[in-house]
């Protein structure tokens, strides 16, 4: 059991009958660390299903807020720019206060988050709760794979364990916008976030009872780094969200994004720099300079471009264009959702294991694109079956692509920065979420019927590029 020596040091001691046990994997029984495993799948819903849940609800949020188009589209992204900004800093954070306490630091603030956005009379309240959501996220998000290795230390049981954690991905997937969808229609938009309170108290209860903590690493920040990423990538966003109602021709605009992109080079230039010389920093140059890595990264960060601007511009569609119910708007979604899920669960791991993670993300990119394509022809009046057939052409690439990104970069990245590695590329496939809602978004804010087809080519050839860089800096 886990014990407190001493309050005034207040450090977490772990007794020897139970250090011994962990190593051995005997002292924690099946039960308990069924309920600990159910805490940790919980959290990462909650994560998933914020991610997306939101983008059914944002016409309904805008009308009821009476809020303009840039206002809807940072309710969707205060979220993914704060959890992609803070990814890397929380799993350093995690590793020295301890993963089980950065877990429940981060589904506190993520609690009282919810709370507060669904309290909100303003969009001046609701933003800054969303993006106070996705800190509590990036806090919480990196501490699962390593509690559930300390709970499962045989292999076995661990490749069990960790896969149901990572299912529980797709199944965020597929609830998010169905769920979404039924609660708009019966209970109004702040049920999306009320319902978050109840999980929130189950899983921390299962966290806090249930997973014992894992050693604390003495790890150092970089405080230089993570301030120019948050800076960067915040600049970056705001001057594509606000390019919905200035435009491109804005001097504003224009400047912002000039100077978000200087900003996130300095900080690439940094990172090289800074690490190259010995010095802690948030992406080492070892991950950053490698080819296969820098296509797995470059394929997750279109991975999730792609899907959130997707989900985002074919919510206007549906509930704009052809009038949809949000629950209906859920239910034409699930062609979608549904055939991600199955095709990354059942094809994308067996196709990648067969023909490596050259083939598997440049053959996943080219269906991805293809599909995006059949998308880009949604009218009025286009019968729903082949808006359907695009999706599960795109969500069949998109299993394909999903377990070579991770295995692309977890394969060729060096052994002591594995952890880093895997981080790098959850905080590259956050970023690209960032920036696909941001833009694709402003495609769809003006007028629709003419900014969806440009949107999914822009998606599309996002795709292409990652499918090409795959078959030239992944070994075949």
């Amino acid at each position: 059991m886990v014990t407190r020596d001493g309050a005034a040091r207040g450090q977490l001691v772990v007794s020897p009958p139970l250090a011994e046990g962990r190593e051995n994997g005997d002292a924690v029984g099946p039960r308990r660390r069924a309920l600990g495993l159910t805490g940790l799948c919980l959290g990462t819903a909650l994560i998933v299903m914020e991610a997306n849940v939101v983008n059914v609800a944002v016409p309904v949020i805008r009308a009821q807020l009476h809020a303009d188009a840039a206002t809807g589209l940072w309710v969707v992204d205060a979220y993914t720019l704060a959890l992609a900004a803070l990814l890397l800093s929380a799993g350093r954070l995690g590793d020295r206060i301890g993963p089980r306490r950065g877990y429940l630091i981060g589904l506190s603030v993520f609690g009282v988050a919810s709370v507060l956005c669904s309290l909100a009379a303003g969009a001046g309240l609701l933003i800054p709760a969303r993006a106070l959501q996705g800190v509590g996220a990036a806090l919480l998000a990196p501490a699962p794979l390593t509690l559930i290795a300390r709970a499962y230390p045989q292999p076995a049981e661990r490749a069990k364990a960790v896969a149901l954690w990572v299912s529980v991905g797709g199944v965020g997937m597929v609830l998010g916008p169905l769920l979404s969808g039924l609660l708009l229609d019966t209970l109004g938009w702040r049920s999306i976030f009320i319902l978050n309170i109840p999980v929130v108290a189950v899983t921390w209860w299962l966290v806090w009872s249930q997973v014992d903590e894992a050693p604390r690493r003495p790890v150092a920040f970089d405080p230089v780094g993570q301030l120019l990423a948050v800076l960067g990538l915040t600049a970056v966003a705001w001057s594509l969200v606000d390019s919905a109602l200035a435009g491109w021709s804005s001097p504003t605009v224009l400047t912002v994004l000039g100077v978000g992109l200087l900003v996130l080079l300095c900080f690439l230039v940094g990172q090289l720099r800074r690490g190259g010389r010995g010095h802690e920093v948030l992406l080492p140059p070892a991950i950053l300079t490698a080819r296969p890595v820098q296509a797995g990264l470059l394929g997750g960060s279109v991975y999730n471009f792609t899907l959130y601007g997707m989900l985002l511009v074919y919510t206007f569609y549906f509930q704009q264009l052809r009038h949809y119910s949000a629950l209906r708007t859920g239910l034409a979604f699930l062609p979608l959702t549904l055939a991600v899920t199955a095709s990354s669960t059942l094809v994308g791991g067996r196709f990648t294991a067969k023909h490596g993670p050259r083939l598997a993300l440049a053959t996943g990119m080219s269906l991805s694109a293809a599909g995006l394509l059949v998308l880009g022809l949604g009218a009025r009046h286009t019968p729903y079956p082949v808006i359907a057939a695009g999706f599960v052409l795109f969500s069949l690439g998109m299993g394909l692509s999903a377990p070579a990104q991770t295995l692309s970069v977890m394969t060729y990245a060096p052994d002591e920065h594995k952890n880093m590695a895997s981080s790098t590329l959850n905080t590259a496939r956050q970023t690209g979420g960032v920036i696909g809602v941001a833009l694709l978004g402003t495609f769809v804010s003006r007028d629709l019927a003419t900014g969806m087809p440009a949107a999914m080519a822009l998606a599309a050839a996002g795709c292409a590029i990652a499918a090409l860089t795959a078959l030239r800096r992944i070994p075949g």
